[in-house]
């Protein structure tokens, strides 16, 4: 992704630096600046973090029309944890409501599926 690139370098880090600064694998970043790998939301919002720019930066393209305040609200919901997932939305399942528990073992099992799925491509 051209954009964490040109932003890593634009505050002078090297791939490894921004990575230790992420807590990430550098070479798993080097792959998704070249467009090998598709960076989390997650990800993007920690390198958003580290330079002190919105997530948008990352998703945006230039000349691109302003946010409507829905669309800005949606990218604020992007990265909830599950507690304020639950408070806000009424989720329902085969006609009943998820419980919290039920979600967070959802969360629970996708992460892991993550976790197994890494492994395999790296």
């Amino acid at each position: 992704m051209n954009k964490i690139k040109e932003l890593r370098k634009k505050n002078g880090d090297t791939l490894k630096s921004l990575a230790e600064k992420i807590n990430y694998d550098y070479s798993n970043l080097s792959k998704i600046e070249r467009g090998i790998y598709a960076p989390s939301l997650t990800l993007l919002q920690r390198i958003a973090n580290i330079y002190g720019v919105d997530i948008r930066y990352f998703i945006e393209s230039k000349g691109e029309k302003e946010y409507t305040q829905a669309e800005q609200q949606f990218m604020q919901d992007l990265d909830i944890d599950s507690e304020e997932l639950f408070k806000k939305y009424n989720l329902v399942l085969d006609d009943q409501k998820i419980t919290q528990e039920e979600m967070e073992f959802i969360i629970d099992i996708i992460r892991k599926l993550r976790q197994t799925i890494q492994k395999y491509i790296q």
